[in-house]
């Protein structure tokens, strides 16, 4: 199946951060030099921020394209059911103004059409200040970001979940801690673990673009 070009460009440069980073041959006794390590380490740090970045930009371009298609043809999309719903089942903003702002609304409505554009705008906007505060790839991160599209959790393979989750909690271990307290890294376990989320979040572009 097709996938976004904001995914093969991802894909991409995860292939340049491996020939970058990570030793051209994998050592089969696991002996590898500090450097060799230490760019282990730098390669775990830089493929987080582009996994990260992806589903950044894949969640905010498909929120923004549901909306968009709405204001031009009135046809609603799965995506902007789901964005609406999300929205109407509580997530709220940590800016109070914005809060205060949703009431105002609410009470100020004079006219069906207006109140679900504004409701739709409000929706956004605050959706963007959520992406824009992102901080990980986490189970909790990801689901905030990737449940208002419409995709089904369940509907995806739970060990890559949980692998997803796991390499954001390392990404945190790696960037925040010393190499005494994050243990010893394997480049090739490495690699490996980086293959098997990219075929997770193949599958998960696929259901993106699928609800579009």
């Amino acid at each position: 199946m097709p996938t976004s070009i904001r995914f093969k460009e991802m894909r991409a440069r995860l292939t340049e951060l491996r020939h970058h980073m990570l030793p051209a041959k994998f050592s089969p006794t696991g002996d590898y030099s500090d450097r060799q390590l230490d760019r282990t380490r730098g390669y775990r740090v830089l493929v987080h921020a582009e996994i990260e970045s992806y589903l950044e930009d894949v969640a905010r371009e498909a929120v923004t394209q549901a909306i968009q298609k709405w204001k031009n043809n009135k046809k609603p999309s799965t995506i902007l059911l789901a964005f609406l719903a999300a929205y109407h089942s509580g997530w709220n903003s940590n800016d109070d103004r914005e809060n205060e702002e949703i009431v105002r609304l609410a009470k100020a409505r004079s006219r069906v059409k207006d109140s679900i554009n504004e409701a739709i705008d409000i929706a956004q906007k605050q959706y963007i200040t959520n992406v824009r505060d992102n901080h990980g790839v986490k189970e909790k991160n990801f689901k905030r970001l990737i449940i208002p599209l419409g995709i089904e959790i369940d509907e995806l393979d739970g060990t890559w979940l949980t692998n997803l989750d796991n390499f954001g909690a390392s990404r945190g271990e790696t960037a925040h801690k010393t190499k005494r307290a994050t243990g010893q890294v394997n480049p090739e376990d490495e690699y490996k673990t980086v293959q098997s989320l990219v075929e997770g979040l193949k599958e998960l572009d696929e259901k993106i673009l699928q609800a579009k």
